[in-house]
């Protein structure tokens, strides 16, 4: 008689318990989750590659001494012209350049405002002595200027001097020569040489 009892009491008991885990609000039983760690900013990845090696650079080179002259004797002019006439068929322009080592220079033969010769020039040290030379015809009157420039195309310095036309005598002016025709002017009849720094 005992045994019914106690079935239907635990019997009660396990309905009641049911009825309350159905209506007891369910609590969670998972941790709640960790604040997300704190981290240090990611080191940017080392590159791999090898910088690259600058760019050869040179002194700026500059022009010492420049002038024309009628004739180079021992690496040196035999007098600074401003003005020449045409009993003078040639005209050298020398030049004493300064930290131009390893570059190409250029004399640019102008004119009257034209280019008729650029002449390339290669110096092989520190302090260097060139010069490049043009024949004149003469009916090439006017003003001849040079240009020294550097490998960038910048203008150093540049000189200038005057052809004129020489003196007519007594005895030209008697006789007259026939006419002459002009020449054409040749584009790169420049001559150049260069000579290294004297000791």
């Amino acid at each position: 008689m005992h045994k019914p009892i106690l079935i239907t009491l635990a019997t009660a008991l396990l309905m009641a318990t049911a009825v309350q885990a159905q209506t007891t609000p369910s609590t969670s039983t998972a941790m709640p989750a960790a604040p997300a760690a704190m981290t240090k900013p990611a080191a940017p990845a080392a590159s791999t590659a090898m910088p690259a090696a600058p760019a050869a650079t040179h002194k700026p080179a500059f022009v010492m001494q420049a002038q024309f002259t009628t004739g180079i004797s021992n690496r040196e002019p035999a007098d600074d012209v401003s003005s020449l006439d045409s009993s003078h068929d040639k005209v050298f322009f020398f030049t004493v350049l300064k930290d131009a080592d390893g570059q190409n220079i250029t004399h640019r033969w102008e004119f009257n405002g034209k280019t008729v010769a650029e002449v390339k020039l290669q110096p092989k040290a520190a302090h260097w002595r060139t010069w490049s030379s043009k024949m004149l015809m003469p009916d090439q009157t006017g003003t001849w200027t040079v240009e020294v420039l550097d490998e960038s195309g910048k203008v150093l310095t540049s000189k200038s001097f005057d052809y004129t036309q020489a003196p007519v005598t007594e005895s030209k002016a008697t006789h007259k020569p026939p006419a002459m025709q002009s020449a054409p002017t040749p584009a790169a009849s420049a001559t150049t040489k260069t000579s290294p720094p004297s000791l």
